[in-house]
């Protein structure tokens, strides 16, 4: 279905990334109500927290589109504009210290603290919702980046899948995530920069007053990206871990499988998308 969206976005590189941007949609809310309920949220709150996301993601989606050139809607009002961008930096903001705040609970472990945060609107909403951000970006313009940015992403899940398998021995959290190593960890930032390498050389990053800004430094400087991204990855999945683990839980859902629901489809882009996101804005 992903790689159909691709397709069908990528053929029609004049329009909105309406196919990708779509399935985002999907993973965001379905993020959004499996987090909310392993921690044990009531139906009122769930509903409430689903109505706030769906808000949220809107808002996003919105600030995304007033970044493009091809909506007359936008571009006819230009105090619309700049709120909805700047309702976007906010939400952006608010995801970014989410995913912060519960990589920060990293050092204290599983426990009853992090339990509490996974069941409060305020914490849950911008958290799963920083997906949004990435939906920020396609309806942009700007779909060669979140494509390189979710392969760097997911590569460093394959190289630290890969490389703790044939080569760990050293537990990284065992009382977080029993499976990662410190070998796989070396695989989880070793492989991003390679795909980074070949994948985001010359993407746009922002357009900003008609001036084009693309990522520079060739493959060299975008494996320095990859790296970065690498290291975000790991953290924003061993947070996501923290969570399930608070919660004993093995996955979030069982829709996919093995693989586990949407919040294990979108644990490594959690805190990577609102990073990735402010860091356009930062170089525009």
């Amino acid at each position: 279905m992903t790689l159909g969206a691709w397709w069908f976005d990528t053929s029609r590189p004049s329009s909105p990334a309406w196919a990708l941007t779509a399935l985002g949609v999907i993973l965001t809310l379905g993020a959004l109500h499996e987090l909310l309920s392993i921690g044990g949220a009531n139906g009122q709150q769930r509903n409430v927290g689903l109505a706030v996301g769906v808000a949220w993601v809107f808002v996003m989606m919105l600030g995304g589109a007033s970044q493009a050139t091809n909506y007359e809607l936008f571009t006819s009002s230009n105090g619309w504009v700049e709120f909805m961008r700047g309702a976007g930096d906010v939400l952006t903001a608010g995801s970014a210290f989410a995913g912060l705040y519960l990589a920060s609970q990293l050092r204290h472990g599983p426990g009853k603290s992090v339990v509490q945060l996974s069941r409060s609107l305020w914490f849950c909403v911008p958290y799963a919702a920083g997906l949004s951000c990435l939906l920020t970006l396609l309806l942009s313009g700007r779909l060669e980046l979140v494509i390189g940015v979710v392969l760097v992403a997911k590569s460093s899940d394959i190289g630290a899948y890969f490389a703790g398998r044939s080569f760990g021995k050293r537990k990284l959290a065992p009382s977080i995530s029993p499976g990662k190593t410190v070998e796989g960890l070396v695989g989880g930032l070793v492989l991003p920069m390679v795909v980074a390498a070949f994948t985001l050389p010359g993407v746009v990053l922002t357009v900003s007053e008609g001036v084009q800004v693309n990522l520079s430094g060739g493959p060299w400087g975008a494996a320095l990206h990859g790296l970065i991204i690498g290291a975000v990855t790991v953290v924003s999945d061993l947070s996501e871990s923290l969570v399930k683990r608070s919660c004993a839980v093995k996955d979030s859902g069982t829709l996919f499988g093995e693989s586990g629901g949407f919040l294990d489809l979108a644990d490594s882009l959690l805190l990577v998308a609102p990073l990735v996101l402010a860091y356009t804005a930062v170089v525009s």
